[in-house]
């Protein structure tokens, strides 16, 4: 976000901000940012700002990317100059900080100074009513703490016109207004006190709960500030009170990818631009209704004498199919099949210094000691798109609702491309497997499924231990990682390839990709590939490994039985294995040290309990 006064990231418009979130800025000052009907308009374009990515806009139905625009100055780029992402003033009710007096500030409205109104508290006349006729002395009234949210994604103010006078069995006229006082005898929410000129007055004592707000006939009215004043739709949900700071007022719903410049069934960037060349040259060339196959095949050759690295036979099966109408749809169904196209795309060879994305693959055989491994690849060069789709709020789960973040359809969605270099960890697939299929290891993983259910995470889906075990060794292998490469462990993000659920598993992948990717300088320093080399990654393993064996918690964080978010990790806590929230991509959760290096009462059950030290 861009304007005289307040800046922001524009990949912080993905996460952790965007459309419906509440952004604080300094001096107290509390904006939501606006729906995307508003970004651009009719003198700026977003096709100037769009961002390619063929495979990750076939899976979500052919949406195109666009990269939030920043702020530009005339002399820098007049046709772009002085575009702002629109925000909405959010929440409306501002109290005066000195004297409590309570005010609604429009969406749109500048911020206010206190009217001076109150004219005594505590039997004394007040600092702001003495100073009435003063407007350049009053204080600048700041945004209430307390806002109400629906599990719909809706938002509105904290109804304390109405808790106030609810309480005090009190009707609302149009003299009501209204006073904030704090402090008394309990710093608790109970010393927060609100009181109407009327005479009603309450606390906020008994307001945080589902049934609150519902217990004086007050329930959700479909408010949806972002989209505009009059977007409210029909709701009537329970409301939740939460501070607006809180961090369940808004969660990104971001889905990320891997770039290839080439689909994965390409063996190279040359093949799939001859096939595109081909498509183009003899759509509209055909003898008695049918393709001439000789003019391809002629054609595809010459293009080969060009590039060498071109492969004939598949240039010419695709541009016939593509021209007969037979190519099969190649646009994945489910996470695992989309991940499946970069899993064997990065454990291969592919790419040159040239494409956005370059990887070299080593036979673990290379290294020492790494038998568990089948290969690593250092990726030199790759291009992350992170891709806001939109936002939920109280709870990120599955069946939980994703808000609406535009009034219209709209054609494209808010994204960042982010430069990086990575590692990719390939594993032993079988190995993992005969591992994982040891009753011991179903137990374990059996009290977080446990746990999940209790809280309503999980129903009857079955937990992946390969999966556990993946991530906790990448979270471990990053804060390693850190130590050794350069980079924060903040600015190293993790990929794990490899099904969270063992019946939505639909291939036999396992691996890890440990990366960075950001859009200024820190994206690829060189650093992280090459402690993938042979004689250094070793090195780094051990030294995860070792670490992960003890931790300040410890016994208590290697004897949990269920921690974090839904009891959903057991030993793993931030003095071990949790990541800052830019490096995880499952949000700490589904982590135990347990599987990767055992535990107090079974050191075997660890995957690498028997690993090499020394």
């Amino acid at each position: 976000m861009a304007n005289n006064k307040y800046s922001i990231r524009r990949d912080s418009l993905i996460s952790p901000w965007g459309v419906g979130a509440i952004v604080p800025f300094p001096h107290d000052e509390s904006l939501m940012v606006s729906g995307l009907d508003f970004w651009f308009d009719e003198d700026h374009s977003y096709e100037d700002f769009l961002i390619n990515d063929e495979r990750l806009s076939r899976r979500l139905g052919g949406k195109q990317f666009v990269m939030p625009p920043d702020f530009r100055e005339f002399s820098q780029d007049a046709q772009h100059a002085e575009m702002r992402i629109p925000a909405v003033r959010f929440p409306l009710w501002h109290y005066c900080p000195v004297c409590g007096n309570m005010e609604q500030i429009g969406t749109a409205g500048e911020r206010q100074r206190c009217t001076g109104e109150i004219r005594k508290t505590n039997g004394k006349e007040t600092y702001c009513f003495k100073n009435k006729g003063k407007p350049k002395n009053l204080p600048i009234l700041v945004p209430e703490r307390f806002i109400a949210v629906c599990k719909k994604g809706h938002i509105e103010d904290f109804p304390v016109m109405e808790w106030v006078h609810k309480k005090s069995d009190k009707p609302i006229t149009s003299s009501c207004k209204l006073v904030r006082s704090t402090g008394g005898s309990s710093a608790s929410l109970s010393g927060i006190r609100y009181t109407c000129t009327c005479g009603a007055t309450a606390t906020m004592n008994g307001a945080f709960g589902w049934d609150s707000l519902e217990k004086i006939g007050y329930t959700c009215t479909g408010n949806q500030p972002w989209l505009g004043a009059n977007q409210k739709v029909d709701c009537g949900e329970p409301l939740l009170v939460l501070q607006r700071g809180a961090s369940n007022v808004w969660f990104a719903d971001v889905i990320s990818s891997v770039y290839i410049p080439w689909l994965p069934k390409y063996k190279n960037q040359n093949t799939k631009e001859c096939i595109e060349r081909g498509v183009k040259k003899f759509a509209s060339s055909r003898t008695n209704g049918s393709v001439d196959e000789v003019l391809i095949k002629k054609f595809v050759l010459q293009n080969q004498m060009i590039d060498e690295d071109i492969d004939d036979e598949q240039a010419f099966d695709e541009i016939i199919a593509t021209l007969n109408n037979t190519r099969e749809g190649d646009t994945p169904q489910s996470e695992d099949e989309y991940r499946k196209q970069e899993f064997d795309v990065l454990t291969s060879t592919a790419g040159n210094s040239k494409d956005e994305l370059y990887c070299i693959n080593y036979s673990a055989t290379e290294y020492e000691k790494l038998d568990f491994l089948k290969s690593i690849s250092l990726v030199h060069k790759l291009r992350e798109t992170r891709v806001f789709q939109g936002f939920k709020r109280i709870t990120l789960d599955d069946t939980s609702f994703s808000a609406q973040i535009s009034v219209k359809e709209i054609s494209w969605l808010p994204a960042v491309k982010n430069s990086g270099e990575g590692i990719m960890f390939e594993f032993d697939y079988e190995k993992l497997y005969r591992w994982s299929s040891e009753e011991k290891i179903s137990k374990r993983v059996n009290i977080i499924e446990q746990n999940m259910k209790n809280t309503g995470k999980l129903t009857t889906e079955k937990l992946n231990p390969i999966y556990i075990l993946l991530h906790t060794f990448a979270h471990c292998l990053i804060n390693a990682l850190s130590s050794e490469s350069g980079y924060s462990n903040a600015s190293i993000r993790e990929r794990i390839y490899c099904s969270k659920y063992l019946e939505k598993e639909s291939s036999q992948m396992a691996g890890v990709l440990i990366y960075t990717a950001s859009g200024d300088s820190e994206g690829s320093l060189g650093g992280l590939v090459r402690q993938g080399l042979p004689g250094r990654i070793e090195n780094v393993i051990k030294m995860a490994i070792s670490e992960a064996k003890w931790c300040a918690a410890d016994p208590v964080c290697i004897q949990s039985t269920g921690q974090g978010q839904y009891g959903c990790n057991l030993a793993a806590c931030h003095n071990c294995a949790l990541l800052p929230e830019t490096s995880c991509e499952n949000k700490n959760m589904l982590l135990d040290r347990g599987l990767l290096i055992g535990t107090l009462d079974d050191t075997s059950i660890g995957y690498f309990s028997g690993y090499e030290e020394d």
